[in-house]
């Protein structure tokens, strides 16, 4: 798969001896800036998002158990996008994303399936309407960078359903131009190959990427595996590998 040469040069790059334990990574930088502007942003966000809901249809939960059987039937589309969830009588939100929003949706409201405060709150009598809005319907291309935003637009996490923020870091930066190099050649050898193509976790990539830096005796490099397990992500998502 490697040449010696490339295996060498390999090495010499993924070696951390040379890095400054007092350097700040540049993957902080990029995390730090695109927080603070999302956070400038949230409030356009949330004009944006408020505008889609006056457009759609607002559903009850009954109406989403509804359409889990029926939606077929109906013709209701179950595209990619978000869903946004609001408690009348708390005034909380929940912001989540999908691929087939009808499908994720609803589960909200079934025990044991989605959000347990949800349903706890809904089995309580809250009365709850959601909003389903198209990824493509937005001013944002990738469904992680819409559901982050709307979840600042709507303060869901601190001050709502939601349990864990949104991906804000769901692209490689790394550490040196050379990693990118050494990421770009690895990627274009192990791409067609059949254990590559079974990969669908994010912890079977990270996995398979330290693994093979060990199958070549090459540095274990957390950092730079990482980095290249998202990029693998990434790659198949374009690519449409499941």
């Amino acid at each position: 798969m490697f040449t010696k040469d490339e295996l060498k040069w390999i090495g010499e790059v993924l070696n951390e001896d040379d890095r400054d334990p007092f350097k700040i990574s540049k993957r902080y930088y990029y995390k730090k800036e695109i927080e603070a502007e999302r956070e400038a942003n949230k409030e356009t966000v949330r004009k944006e998002l408020d505008a889609l809901r006056i457009k759609t249809i607002e559903f009850a939960p009954q109406e989403l158990l509804l359409l889990k059987n029926e939606r077929e039937k109906l013709n209701v589309d179950n595209f990619k996008g978000i869903y946004i969830i609001f408690n009348r009588d708390n005034g909380l939100h929940y912001v989540g994303q999908a691929e087939s929003v009808f499908d994720r949706a609803y589960a909200h409201f079934v025990k044991n399936k989605g959000n347990p405060e949800i349903y706890t709150d809904y089995d309580c009598g809250d009365e709850f309407s959601i909003h389903l809005i198209p990824l493509s319907d937005t001013s944002f291309s990738d469904l992680n960078e819409l559901e982050d935003n709307a979840i600042r637009a709507y303060d869901s996490f601190l001050n709502g359903y939601n349990r864990m923020p949104g991906n804000v870091m769901d692209k490689p930066i790394f550490e040196k131009e050379e990693h990118q190099e050494v990421a770009d050649l690895m990627l274009d050898r192990i791409k067609e190959t059949e254990t590559f193509l079974s990969l669908t976790k994010v912890k079977e990539r990270k996995w398979y990427v330290i693994n093979l830096l060990s199958e070549y005796g090459l540095p274990d490099n957390w950092g730079f595996a990482n980095n290249f397990a998202t990029m693998i992500q990434n790659y198949q998502k374009a690519n449409k590998v499941k």
